[in-house]
């Protein structure tokens, strides 16, 4: 055993603490608290102290020199764990390149003398501490007190901190109830040549008031300021993003992206951008890492930050929302419990020509399936590439201060459009019908409704059906599962300010329906499974191919109602709860966040860009498609929504997208030729596209991408693993490759 302390009573805390940690076999899992949930409130909040306690020995933030990682803890296929212990943190060497991931940054010596950052640190803290907000580090309030120590673990390190808010409560023996101490022990274990981090706490002093609300893991992992051409930081923006930090950008601001969106049920006013998948990299040099949250992925941020000066590193790293708060009008609401007990990442390392973004997508989809997060299955292959089309029943409309249901494709005419597709080679059509409920597009409660009479009833919907199916096509029902525009016959769920909780959805129809799209109201979470047995039983007579998970594929929020439940617990219910409706049927899912994939058959609206906008120092990638193409099909955004449709176009090949389109019978707007959702304005070049787009990718739907590339400005290159190579040309010029031209804005397979 290794131990660096000389203190008894810590050593013991130690031994407990570990003892604490769970593992399993192949990852560590979440230990989530059984405490009721709700929301604890602090009324007349005048003002908010910040109280930060910072060290004046700023060397705790670094390592001095690879020298300082004398300890070796574990080793495991190409990787070893070292320890620091005047630092009380961690290396990862790799050995092929002997390059060093340290957890805290190496000392950086220039020519002006030592360039010092005073934010680095393994683990770091906001607490809410009575009404004021402390921010806490390990380096600073646990290291620098002398109340930080390591021991050696099965494989691996177990590194704790007691970090409390100032020097004299360190010192104590006993505390007092308003002391504000918290303990966080950080486990890092080697495994099949990956390396499983996590991370626990629990409160030291017992003060009925203090809370951690975020908590910063291992914030300067990999981080350098060395850069070299080909270096990377790697975000979950959209499809995936890679930020070049070669290339200097002084105007480069610091982001954040929400894991599965922001939780429309706590009323965050800070603005950040949402992530489909959670996972990181770094690539530095000849070695790169992919990180991927395991546990506490539904409460996570991605952060990023570019460095622009000499004294700056990039940096690339989680948070995690431990206890959701809110401050409003002096009122301050706290939730009662906290949202995970127990953080788990996975870090995976990778060396010479697999560091690249293609081979962190490679381990990190390797990871999800070891997981069972993503299915072993692999797409069905047929004669034809699906064409993915969304309908509108019926949507509202304004005509001055009446507002009424106005029919944009009945079931007959959707038939008649179908024919229509068919008759000009589109033979493999996946027709997602939205509106076709009680409410229309602002469908009301699915447990209660209906298929609109309106729209020909049941009786056209078998037929509708009865063509589709005759033509090999597929029909799935677009459904609400968790909002409604006219409240439950159960109970909604509640936000963190004890109003009912709702949010506003995306509807690419707005501006063409007059209609301001309203808030949806959330259900309770308390009975997911009911509701889910209730849409079997109701649309068991009903004759379709499957269900598309409108607000489940795209929104995941807290209950703070008493009997409710927080988002970590919420995705896990949410997953579990849908598996019954792929027994019989196919499941869609709109934009397809990845903790609720596993029982999905197909994905639209998933992202082919991103949220930021594109830079010389910042490039969209396909990383998700990278990892899910193979497994399963998707498709981007409708194409005809697009600002310039030929480039949408390329864009959905060089991704390995099948095409989709949303498209109305009926046109939104008297100037039909400027309306881009009337089907006849499109459905000629979408025949066109289908065709090529078929000839080129259908065959290799069932295959993985293994690489992607730009080949030169505006030239892109995705290989597949049977060898075949699609290139994509966005330039006004031909271009020319192995011998054969690839056409100015145009796309070209090669075997």
């Amino acid at each position: 055993m290794i131990i660096n302390t000389n203190n008894k009573k810590i050593l013991t805390r130690l031994i407990s603490a570990v003892l604490c940690i769970c593992f399993t076999a192949g990852c560590l899992s979440s230990c989530s608290g059984k405490e009721e949930s709700g929301i604890k409130t602090v009324k007349s909040v005048a003002a908010r102290n910040t109280i930060t306690n910072l060290s004046e020995d700023a060397t705790v933030h670094y390592s001095d020199s690879e020298e300082s990682f004398s300890v070796k803890a574990a080793a495991s296929g190409l990787i070893e764990l070292l320890v620091d212990p005047e630092t009380n943190s961690f290396g990862i060497r790799e050995t092929t390149q002997s390059q060093l991931w340290s957890a805290l940054p190496l000392l950086n010596k220039t020519a002006d003398g030592e360039k010092l950052v005073t934010d680095a640190s393994m683990v770091s803290l906001k607490i809410i501490g009575g009404t004021d907000i402390y921010y806490l580090n390990s380096q600073d309030n646990s290291v620098a007190y002398g109340k930080a120590s390591y021991i050696s673990i099965d494989n691996g390190a177990a590194f704790i901190f007691d970090i409390f808010a100032n020097e004299e409560t360190a010192a104590k023996s006993t505390y007092d109830k308003t002391d504000i101490g918290f303990n966080v022990t950080v486990s890092a274990v080697l495994k099949d040549g990956s390396m499983i981090v996590t991370c626990t706490h629990s409160n030291i002093t017992g003060n009925p008031d203090a809370y951690i609300e975020d908590i910063e893991l291992l914030n300067y992992f990999g981080a350098y300021n060395d850069t070299q051409e080909g270096d990377f930081l790697l975000v979950p923006d959209g499809c995936g993003a890679i930020i070049r930090t070669s290339i200097y950008d002084e105007s480069f601001e610091s982001l954040s992206f929400d894991v599965y969106g922001s939780d429309p049920s706590s009323d965050s006013e800070e603005e950040t951008e949402s992530a489909i998948i959670p996972a990181f990299g770094i690539k530095h040099g000849n070695t790169a890492f992919v990180s991927l949250i395991q546990s506490g992925d539904a409460v996570a941020s991605i952060n990023a930050k570019k460095a622009t000066q000499i004294s700056e590193y990039n940096i690339v790293y989680p948070s995690f929302n431990i206890t959701p708060v809110s401050y409003d009008n002096e009122t301050l609401y706290i939730s009662k419990a906290s949202t995970i007990n127990e953080i788990s990442l996975c870090y995976r390392f990778l060396a010479g020509s697999n560091a690249t973004y293609a081979g962190l997508a490679s381990a990190c989809r390797e990871q999800l399936i070891r997981n069972s997060v993503l299915s072993t299955r692999t797409v069905d292959v047929g004669d034809y590439m699906p064409f993915y089309l969304t309908l509108t029943g019926s949507a509202k409309k304004s005509l001055g201060p009446i507002k009424y249901l106005s029919n944009l494709t009945t079931f007959e005419q959707a038939k008649d459009m179908l024919t229509r597709m068919k008759n000009k080679g589109i033979n493999n059509v996946s027709v997602r019908y939205a509106g076709v409920f009680d409410g229309g597009l602002d469908s009301k409660d699915i447990v209660s409704s209906d298929i609109m009479l309106r729209l020909g009833g049941t009786d056209k919907l078998s037929e509708l059906y009865e063509y589709i199916s005759s033509q090999k096509m597929s029909l799935f029902l677009d459904m609400n599962l968790f909002s409604s525009s006219s409240g439950f016959s159960g109970a909604s769920a509640t936000n963190i300010r004890k109003y009912t909780a709702s949010f506003t959805p995306e509807n690419a129809l707005v501006d063409f329906m007059e209609e301001k799209v309203g808030e949806r109201q959330l259900r309770s979470l308390k009975k997911l499974k009911n509701i889910v047995a209730s849409v079997l039983s109701d649309t068991r007579y009903y004759t379709f191919s499957g269900y598309c998970l409108n607000d489940a594929g795209s929104v995941l929020y807290s209950d703070f109602s008493s009997d409710g439940m927080l988002r970590n617990e919420a995705a896990e219910a949410i997953n579990s709860a849908i598996a019954p409706l792929s027994t019989g049927h196919s499941v869609m899912a709109v934009k397809g966040n990845f903790y609720m994939l596993k029982n999905v058959d197909s994905i639209i609206n998933i992202p082919i860009g991103t949220s930021v906008a594109e830079s010389g120092a910042y490039l969209a990638v396909p990383f998700v498609q990278l990892i899910l193409h193979g497994i399963t099909d998707y498709a981007g955004e409708p194409i005809n929504t697009g600002i310039n449709l030929r480039e949408t176009l390329l864009k959905n090949i060089e991704y390995g997208a099948c095409p989709h389109f949303e498209w109305n019978y009926e046109s939104v707007i008297s100037r039909t030729e400027n309306d881009n959702f009337y089907y006849d304005n499109t459905i000629n070049a979408a025949a066109e596209f289908y065709t090529e787009a078929n000839e080129a990718l259908n065959d290799l739907r069932d295959a993985r991408i293994t690489d992607h590339y730009e080949v030169e400005d505006g030239i892109f290159c995705t290989e597949y693993d049977t060898g075949a190579r699609i290139y994509v040309n966005y330039t006004n010029a031909d271009f020319s490759v192995l011998g054969v031209v690839v056409e100015a804005r145009n796309f070209l397979r090669v075997n």
